[in-house]
């Protein structure tokens, strides 16, 4: 086999990873750089790379677009496997928030083993900060190739890593990320411990404003919590109404618009408008609430920020009226954007949805692969000292035998 990282030993996302063996060719993930995500005269042309335009298949770990954002440079019938939340927010939810085209996407449910050409991938569900996501165990030649995408073992989800653990045997070449490498000897805290921090927040005597990614199910879970906790109501957006609605179809638990202690405000964006035009925002505003309810009763609720309710927050309340939460990765504050008015911010509460430097340790005593291959980290050349094994460094575009 013949594997090329055409982008992500050199960075954190934007991650693509070619396997060919024989006439047989596959991609793992086709991301673009975080870079990208925040440009605005974007254009898909400046972060092109030399991958093949014809693909027997392509296999995306997750729905974030660091290792989706380049699809639309394949062939449109090239077949494109991942989980079924995977391609439920490639199809649905991906066209409504980003630059990337992902409309025309052959996509691909798989939960179960594929043969592609001379390929068997095995799809193996993870703990990652978006639901869906997957490590793909790919057997050819004898050889076993396992690449765990992004991964952590401090989420909700934290069970199904002991399931890849147990079921992956004799791997050969780990594939794996390094996005927390430089942070040796960070804290490791667990999505349920932040339920006790947001509770505290929102018992002050402000307004809560916090900024999440209604894709991060698990921090809307922790928040949707840490409401009924303590007695308030959660305000979301049209867009989150319809995030939970997809998330909802495979998992019960998952909150949803119509549920107790969920208001909806109107943001008035384009994604409203694509909601309203496709008949969904009919129902979620039958839970409607108004700028002026929020105003005359501030200590009922908290506010799940967006661009229209960042603005009404900062046009209709004292900045120490507001209790201001980030929850989100700090390096989006770096980024011009809607963010801006978050740069000073009142209370920082996240979690990584990157594993620990120590979560790494173990599992690569557990996996006990013969060889590591970096990818998505900015300190390759770190992995040596770290791990118990033998460590491939790579280039972009480089081409190994394995």
């Amino acid at each position: 086999m013949n594997l090329t990282i055409y982008r992500g030993t050199n960075e954190i996302g934007g991650n693509c990873i070619e396997i060919e063996s024989g006439n047989s060719r596959i991609l793992l993930d086709c991301g673009i750089p975080l870079e990208a995500i925040s440009t605005k005269n974007f254009n898909i042309s400046d972060y092109k790379i030399d991958i093949k335009a014809n693909y027997d298949a392509v296999f995306v770990t997750h729905a974030h677009p660091d290792h989706y954002g380049l699809l639309a440079l394949l062939t449109d019938e090239t077949p494109i496997y991942g989980s079924v939340d995977t391609c439920e927010l490639l199809k649905n939810i991906a066209p409504l928030t980003t630059k990337f085209q992902t409309k025309n996407l052959n996509l691909k449910v798989l939960d179960k083993t594929v043969q592609v050409g001379e390929f068997l991938v095995t799809p193996h569900s993870i703990d990652h900060s978006i639901a869906g996501a997957c490590a793909f165990e790919i057997f050819c030649k004898n050889k076993t190739i396992l690449y765990t995408g992004d991964i952590r073992f401090h989420g909700r989800c934290k069970g199904k890593n002991k399931a890849l653990i147990s079921n992956v045997k004799n791997v050969d070449y780990l594939i794996m990320e390094g996005t927390t490498i430089s942070r040796v000897g960070q804290e490791k805290v667990f999505e349920d411990d932040l339920i006790s921090l947001f509770e505290d927040e929102f018992k002050k005597d402000k307004l809560p404003l916090v900024q999440v990614s209604a894709q991060n199910i698990d921090r809307f879970v922790t928040i949707y919590k840490a409401c009924l906790k303590s007695k308030k109501t959660l305000v979301i957006d049209p867009y989150s109404c319809y995030v939970l609605e997809l998330y909802g179809k495979n998992n019960k638990n998952i909150p949803q618009f119509s549920w107790n202690n969920i208001r909806v405000y109107r943001a008035n964006n384009s994604i409203t408008n694509v909601l309203e035009t496709n008949g969904f925002l009919k129902k979620y505003m039958k839970k409607e609430i108004s700028a002026n309810e929020i105003q005359k009763y501030p200590h009922k609720f908290v506010l799940k920020g967006n661009f229209d309710i960042n603005n009404l927050c900062f046009s209709k309340f004292k900045n120490e009226e507001l209790n201001i939460i980030f929850s989100m990765w700090k390096g989006y504050l770096d980024r011009p954007s809607y963010l801006d008015k978050y740069k000073d911010v009142t209370t920082y509460i996240h979690t990584s949805g990157h594993s620990t430097v120590g979560d790494l340790q173990q599992f690569v005593d557990n996996i006990r692969p013969k060889a590591i291959i970096p990818i998505h980290t900015e300190c390759k050349d770190k992995y040596k000292a770290l791990f118990n094994s033998n460590i491939i460094e790579i280039m972009d575009n480089e081409t190994i035998y394995l």
